[in-house]
């Protein structure tokens, strides 16, 4: 549980909150800002920022990062059975991306043996264009392979995107509002965590949300998607069925491929969840191959016995029926790509290294993350090859088991059901 049963039956979030200007902090622990759910001594803040510099959140933020420490002991102590840490983070600010890192790294070595998943937010030139993003996302990037177990990825470019399409929430919208990403960012965390927080048989730990998802320990990074899609202050009552979000949900891992231009991407593992009172367990299962089948590419998106499911009889909130899904995808590597190649243009004309420098920064820190980055963009590369390469021994394998062409070899080769789940009632 991530929440903690205070007193008079009051749940608490188990939370530290931390930013490196103190404004927002004293703006959330306002009344208006819910402040009163959480505890006054979680609230970590400094002064004067970090001016969008890595160097400074990571190598400045060594006073801050001790009261931290001290506040994540506190709560890991309040624990009966500590399961491990979630780090809810930016990846273009300094205070996210480099204190973030420093936090994460002395979580690792306090709680060796505990989990640490990260929800990691990656900037947009769109959204946000400033000039260091592409530094502080590539040397946040490069820490999260080492120090993370599950990094669940939330692209700027596919939450805007999706936000732009309002598939299921009433048309489109032509610009959405940091509310509406952070709306749909709050989603997809509750619907990852809600093995967690609920009784199943899927993900009951953060261990085991690990297990279904991750085949090789550095490919631990992750697509998430949500359905239906839905704004700020919107409800949806609509009795979806399996069927139905299944189809929205892969078309959110689609909207990930389409967004990386990834058109030969390969979605190596994905996990299912879905929520509603009439997905309550019954002992029926409902197969998932008619909706897989339409919803996805077959030919680099086959999923052969690598989806998992389950059903969980509380709704979200605001919503009848619901859906999250977590995707193992190789798209991913157009988010490292994507500022690989921008932060590597810089350094070839020294743009703002001073910036770092004057941190106490080392210049081959630099190297050394792009090595990580550049070591795993290829290990990528290579599963896509490998993928096309055998598409062909698939197809022929594929047509002497079930005598039809390959065009529904996503439609044959899913056999994942979900468990316990009967069809809604309509």
């Amino acid at each position: 549980m991530n929440l903690l049963n205070g007193a008079g039956g009051v749940y608490v979030p188990r939370a530290v909150l931390v930013d490196s200007d103190s404004s927002l902090l004293n703006t959330i622990g306002g009344r208006q800002g819910g402040g009163n759910a959480y505890r006054k001594e979680n609230f970590v803040g400094g002064h004067g920022g970090t001016g969008s510099n890595w160097a400074k959140g990571y190598y400045g933020g060594g006073e801050m990062s001790k009261r931290v420490a001290d506040a994540v002991r506190s709560e890991a102590e309040r624990c009966d059975r500590l399961q491990g840490f979630q780090l809810v983070h930016s990846l273009g600010g300094g205070t996210g991306s480099g204190l973030g890192g420093r936090v994460l790294k002395n979580v690792r070595a306090s709680y060796p043996n505990r989990a640490a998943h990260t929800y990691s937010v990656a900037p947009w030139t769109a959204v946000s264009d400033e000039p260091a993003e592409s530094y502080n996302a590539s040397l946040s990037l490069a820490r999260l392979i080492g120090c993370s177990r599950a990094t669940y990825l939330a692209d700027n470019r596919a939450l805007f995107d999706a936000c732009c399409s309002g598939a299921g929430a009433g048309g489109a919208r032509a610009a959405p509002a940091y509310a509406d990403l952070n709306h749909l960012v709050t989603q997809i965390m509750s619907g990852t965590t809600t093995g967690l927080r609920f009784a199943g048989r899927l993900n009951a730990d953060m261990k085991k949300c690990t297990a279904n998802l991750v085949l090789y320990p550095r490919h631990h990074f992750f697509v998430p998607g949500f359905a239906p899609l839905t704004f700020r202050g919107q409800t949806d009552a609509c009795a979806y069925t399996v069927s139905e979000l299944a189809k929205q949900l892969f078309e959110a891992v689609r909207l990930q491929r389409r967004c990386a231009g990834a058109a030969e991407a390969v979605v190596m593992a994905a996990v299912m969840t879905f929520r509603g009172r009439s997905f309550a367990p019954r002992g029926g299962d409902v197969p998932l191959q008619p909706c897989t089948g339409r919803t996805t590419d077959p030919e680099h998106c086959w999923l052969p016995d690598n989806l998992k499911t389950a059903s969980y009889g509380v709704p979200s909130h605001g919503l009848k029926n619901s859906g999250t899904v977590v995707a193992n995808t190789t798209a991913v590597r157009d988010v490292f790509e994507r500022y690989f190649r921008r932060s590597t243009s810089m350094l070839a004309k020294r743009e703002l290294l001073h910036l770092y420098m004057e941190e106490g920064m080392d210049s081959d820190e630099f190297r050394v993350a792009h090595e990580q980055i550049e070591s795993l963009m290829a290990e990528y590369l290579s599963i896509e090859q490998n993928n096309s390469a055998g598409d062909d021994v698939d197809r022929e394998r594929h047509e002497d088991d079930f005598g039809q062409s390959s065009t529904n070899k996503g439609l044959q080769a899913t056999t994942s059901t979900v468990d316990g789940l009967d069809p809604p009632m309509t």
